[in-house]
C-alpha cells in the first residue's frame, strides 16, 4: 500500500472522528446547559433521560426538544459587539440584537454535511429581520431584569484586551416608556420571542407601531395571525393575547394585530377599562422555514443595511 493511499485513509478517518467527537460533545454541552438553567429556573422542563441502547438520532431529538423549551438569557453588551446594542441573546439557528428603536433577528442556517465537498467551505445563509418601534420615545431607558447567577465570558484571541469577561446575563429586558405611558418587556425561550407592551392608565394603545424590514410583503390572515413573507417563507406570528388584570381575575380583551400601512403593523382593541393597566402579549417564532433560491448568502459578519450591526467578537 502506498504512503499517499495510507495517509488519504488516515485523513478520512480523522475527518469522521472528528464529526462524532464534535457531535457528542454538543451533546454533552446541551445538557450540561440544561442542567445548569434547570438549577436555576425550577420550572424550566425536565432533562431528558439517557434510554441505553437508544440510537444517536432519538437522543438528538430529545436534548433538542428540551432545548427549545429552555428560557432566553440576555446579555448585556459589554463590548462584545456593536456599540448600538443593548443587549443580545442567542441560540441554535437565531441571534437577537436589542437596541435602543428595534430587535433585529438574524436567522442562520448552514449547508448540511451531504451538500459540502473537501473544494468548498460550508456556506452559512442568514435572514436579518429588524422589528422597529415606529415613533418611539427617543428617550426611552433599556434596562436589564432578573439578573441571572451565571456570566458569560469571551476570551477570544491572544490579545486580553479584546477579551470580555463577567458579562452580566438577564431573564428579561425592559424598555421604559417606549411610547408615552407604555413599558416593553422581552423573555421568550428558544422556541420564541415573547413580548409584552404594559399600557398605564392614559396610555394610548394605538400609539404601537412596528415596522418590519426584511420583508417582501405582511399581511393579518383570517385567524388574526401575523404573518410576515420573508425570502425564507412565512414567519407567522400568533393573533395577540390583550388583557386587564381586573380584582383579581384575568379579562381578556378582544382585539389583535391591523396593518398600518407599507411594512407595518400595529393593533386595535374593543373598550376596555382605560383607568387600569393594558396587557398586549405577542412572541416572534424562531422556526424560519429553510432558506430558498432567493435567500441572500452571507459569510461571517453581517451588516443589515441602515445601522450596521456586527455579530459577537
Amino acid at each position: 500500500m502506498s504512503l499517499d493511499l495510507r495517509n488519504g485513509r488516515l485523513e478520512r478517518w480523522e475527518r469522521v472522528m472528528k464529526r462524532q467527537a464534535r457531535l457528542s460533545m454538543s451533546i454533552v454541552f446541551l445538557l450540561v446547559g440544561a442542567i445548569l438553567i434547570r438549577a436555576t429556573h425550577p420550572t424550566a422542563p425536565p432533562i431528558p433521560r439517557h434510554v441505553p441502547g437508544a440510537p444517536a438520532s432519538e437522543i438528538r431529538t430529545r436534548v433538542a426538544a428540551a432545548y427549545g423549551h429552555l428560557p432566553l438569557y440576555f446579555e448585556a453588551n459589554q463590548g462584545q459587539t456593536d456599540s448600538q446594542v443593548k443587549f443580545l441573546a442567542r441560540g441554535i439557528g437565531h441571534t437577537l440584537f436589542l437596541t435602543d428603536r428595534e430587535v433585529v433577528l438574524v436567522f442562520t442556517q448552514t449547508d448540511p454535511p451531504a451538500k459540502r465537498t473537501p473544494e468548498h467551505r460550508a456556506l452559512t445563509m442568514e435572514l436579518v429581520l429588524r422589528m422597529t418601534f415606529v415613533s418611539a420615545n427617543p428617550a426611552s431607558r433599556v434596562t436589564g431584569l432578573e439578573q441571572l447567577p451565571g456570566k458569560a465570558n469571551y476570551f477570544i484571541g491572544r490579545d486580553p484586551t479584546q477579551w470580555h469577561t463577567n458579562v452580566l446575563l438577564y431573564a428579561k429586558v425592559q424598555y421604559r416608556n417606549v411610547y408615552p405611558g407604555i413599558d416593553l418587556s422581552c423573555s421568550g425561550d428558544q422556541r420564541q420571542l415573547q413580548y409584552h407592551f404594559v399600557v398605564a392608565p392614559g396610555g394610548d394603545p394605538k400609539r404601537i407601531v412596528l415596522g418590519w424590514q426584511g420583508v417582501d410583503s405582511l399581511d393579518v390572515d383570517a385567524h388574526g395571525d401575523l404573518v410576515l413573507h420573508t425570502p425564507w417563507g412565512a414567519v407567522r406570528q400568533m393573533r395577540p393575547v390583550i388583557y386587564q388584570e381586573l380584582d383579581g381575575a384575568r379579562r381578556e380583551i378582544a382585539g389583535g394585530y391591523v396593518r398600518a400601512g407599507g411594512h407595518q403593523a400595529g393593533f386595535e382593541l374593543a373598550a376596555y377599562d382605560a383607568s387600569q393597566p393594558l396587557i398586549i402579549a405577542g412572541a416572534v417564532p424562531f422556526d424560519v422555514l429553510p432558506p430558498t433560491g432567493a435567500a441572500t448568502t452571507v459569510a461571517g459578519t453581517f451588516y443589515p443595511t441602515q445601522s450596521p450591526i456586527s455579530s459577537p467578537r
